[in-house]
């Protein structure tokens, strides 16, 4: 079973976000993929994730614009938003959350200066709370064939670092199949099926909440989302009208800020890896014309991943509630905070986003000049950067889960 809860920001700060979305030019984390800006009223500083930016491989305008969510699928042939249009550099981003004050750190279109303050914040969560960076893979690979550039997962990490209630230690079995779970969504969102190197080419496939089985020949073209979601109520999500790229649109429209996950616990490990997890997202864009208001909505479910004797998934199973997420989404109904629902995975260890103001206000301090002014200027917008995460440098071939432990 699984369980949606969320929890209000409140007036001063915030609560909060694994997941991340791509700017004009570039890609994002795991929980989020491909698609671009977000129409400027949609915006609150211009996306599951799961989930990064590319400027060396810019995106075909058409790919990077969905259309509002919808009934019609999008394709490459839909036409752009028009709002994107209107999108200027004045408008496409505001610092920090309406109600709140809190900084905004979005996981599509980081300025960067964005970038460069979550990479900070990153090191001190890292020192403070002996966080380790999640581990996908040596994204530096030469002979990986990006569907559209590169990812970045700093905002994603930011995020996923801010929200998460785990510290799995280095080398447990914990962190292997957190680790194993987010290279599988990243290779599922940015690489093309013939280079994932998670999963089991001849045998996979995937099911949700006992539904559907899709083989290797489907699933990765019409994405994890549609297949997550095949089995919930068709007036809350048809996944049969969806395509890969409309799917994750409606996704990123609904959660500018990302779409984080983690694993909460493991029962079993190879061959047959069972465990829980947790997804959680600011719900502070719009759901097929639903706006949120800024709720934490949190979602937990069950997963069992069956490898082969290399640690390569041949199926993958993943148990969880769908539907009252959608209502949430909806407005349809209102969140709890799972505690009527059994749910017990604690608070955020790092403080969550009510931490976050605390730690941008002693980043902004730093950078005062002597005058009194900050040389940030209010974090205007600037490029992109074009810095990368530079991955582990490992072989991705090895198999993830050998020399762990419990």
């Amino acid at each position: 079973n699984s369980t949606i809860m969320s929890t209000k920001r409140n007036e001063a700060d915030g609560d909060g976000p694994d997941g991340s979305i791509e700017s004009d030019q570039e890609c994002e984390g795991e929980d989020y993929d491909t698609l671009a800006p977000l129409p400027a009223d949609l915006l609150i500083h211009p996306h599951e994730i799961d989930d990064a930016n590319n400027h060396d491989n810019p995106i075909p305008h058409h790919h990077r614009s969905p259309v509002p969510p919808s009934n019609v699928p999008f394709s490459s042939s839909s036409p752009q938003h028009p709002d994107a249009a209107k999108t200027t550099a004045a408008s496409k981003r505001r610092s920090v959350e309406a109600s709140s004050g809190r900084p905004i750190f979005p996981v599509r279109n980081p300025t960067k200066q964005d970038l460069e303050h979550a990479r900070k914040i990153l090191e001190s969560l890292q020192t403070n709370h002996g966080f380790v960076t999640p581990d996908r893979g040596n994204l530096d690979d030469p002979s990986i064939m990006w569907k559209e550039g590169k990812p970045d997962y700093t905002i994603t990490d930011l995020h996923y670092f801010l929200g998460k209630t785990k510290n799995h230690t280095p080398g447990s079995l914990e962190q292997s199949v957190e680790n194993f779970i987010k290279t599988w969504e990243m290779e599922a969102t940015h690489k093309e099926f013939y280079q994932w190197t998670t999963v089991d080419q001849d045998a996979y496939e995937v099911q949700a909440n006992g539904g559907k089985i899709y083989s290797s020949e489907e699933a990765p073209w019409v994405g994890n989302y549609n297949w997550l979601l095949a089995t919930c109520d068709k007036n809350l999500y048809d996944s049969t009208k969806e395509t890969f790229e409309s799917s994750h649109g409606k996704f990123r429209y609904a959660f500018p800020e990302g779409f984080p996950f983690e694993v909460l616990e493991v029962f079993s490990g190879p061959p047959k890896i069972t465990f829980t997890w947790r997804h959680w997202a600011v719900f502070s864009g719009q759901f097929e014309g639903h706006k949120g208001n800024g709720e934490t909505i949190n979602m937990t479910g069950f997963g069992v991943v069956s490898v082969n004797e290399d640690g390569k998934a041949k199926k993958i199973e993943i148990y969880y509630d769908p539907d009252s997420f959608l209502e949430v989404l909806r407005g349809k109904k209102d969140c709890s905070d799972g505690i009527d629902r059994g749910v017990a995975f604690g608070g955020p260890i790092a403080g969550g986003l009510d931490s976050l103001a605390f730690m941008m206000t002693a980043i902004e301090l730093e950078e005062k000049e002597p005058d009194g002014v900050g040389n940030n200027g209010g974090r205007p917008t600037t490029e992109q950067t074009t810095e990368r995460d530079k991955g582990n440098g490992e072989s991705n071939s090895r198999c993830p889960f050998s020399g762990v432990t419990r």
